[in-house]
């Protein structure tokens, strides 16, 4: 098993810079983005009797953008920064981890790391460059609504989502894939869970449910459970609700997703100061 020492960097300046859309043409100053630290740490991994354990740079960055837009999607395989201390010693590169997924739309983080790279013992700042290619959402729409049976497991319906996924050249196209509900009793509370997760080969800007009665009521479910996953070139989005136990009847499901989609290149330049010294641990119990 794996042993870590990790090393926390204590921010002493902050330097972010302003980020432009470079796709779109030029927009209005108050619709630039910006990328700030959140946080930076040193980690090593060491074994007894490895002499040259792994070594990884990790760091969080948040992006700020106007309240009109939605961050949609990361393209992790071109987010790279260039990452170099105050030393002058070689660059490192980092990258957007694997498990990197737009879990808060709102306030998106992007968590990085280089691996095989640490800043020296001695180092008084690191400074992050590059450019970090993202979609963008501007308008929020509404799919439409799909019938489902309450009580009747392993319900499945196809779903799209017009103009929900943006093209490398910039078009948008609709986006499609499946909702599928299924329902079981909540060990804990005695009433009826209502599962449901929406599958698709393409990533989409899905931000919730809209549940209503065949009457245009909002149906009585309480949400307690949300996530997002990916796997195999395939994203999935997971919802459980509680319901009554007596609960019966219809419940009509639309999907909230984002559209008016653009291309971002955000180019990020960071500089931060660090206290104390950032070092390998090669020694544990």
């Amino acid at each position: 098993m794996k042993n870590g020492f990790v090393k926390f960097l204590t921010v002493c300046t902050l330097c972010p810079l302003a980020v432009h859309l470079s796709r779109s043409g030029d927009v209005p100053e108050k619709e630039t983005l910006s990328a700030s630290l959140c946080s930076a740490y040193a980690r090593t991994w060491w074994q007894p009797g490895v002499k040259n354990p792994e070594k990884t740079f990790h760091v969080d960055l948040k992006i700020m953008k106007p309240a009109l837009w939605r961050m949609v999607y990361c393209n992790e395989k071109d987010a790279r920064l260039a990452v170099h201390d105050s030393t002058g010693g070689r660059f490192g590169v980092l990258c957007c981890e694997e498990s990197l997924f737009m879990e808060d739309l709102e306030h998106p983080v992007l968590e990085m790391e280089c691996r095989d790279w640490l800043p020296a013992a001695g180092a008084a700042w690191v400074e992050l460059k590059g450019k970090i290619p993202c979609i963008i959402g501007k308008e929020e729409a509404l799919s439409e609504g799909l019938s489902f049976t309450v009580g009747q497991k392993d319900q499945k319906k196809p779903l799209l989502l017009k103009g929900a996924v943006l093209e490398e050249a910039g078009s948008e196209k609709d986006g499609r894939g499946s909702l599928e509900m299924s329902f079981v009793r909540d060990r804990d509370s005695g009433g009826l869970r209502m599962e449901m997760k929406l599958k698709s080969s393409r990533y989409m800007g899905i931000l919730r449910l809209e549940l209503t009665t065949p009457e245009g009521a909002p149906f009585p479910a309480r949400e307690d459970l949300f996530s997002r996953s990916s796997s195999s070139g395939e994203y999935s989005w997971f919802w459980s609700y509680l319901l009554n136990p007596d609960e019966k009847g219809k419940v009509h499901v639309a999907v909230n997703y984002m559209t008016g989609l653009e291309w971002v290149d955000m180019p990020v330049e960071i500089k931060f100061g660090m206290s104390g010294l950032v070092q390998d641990s090669q020694k544990g119990e």
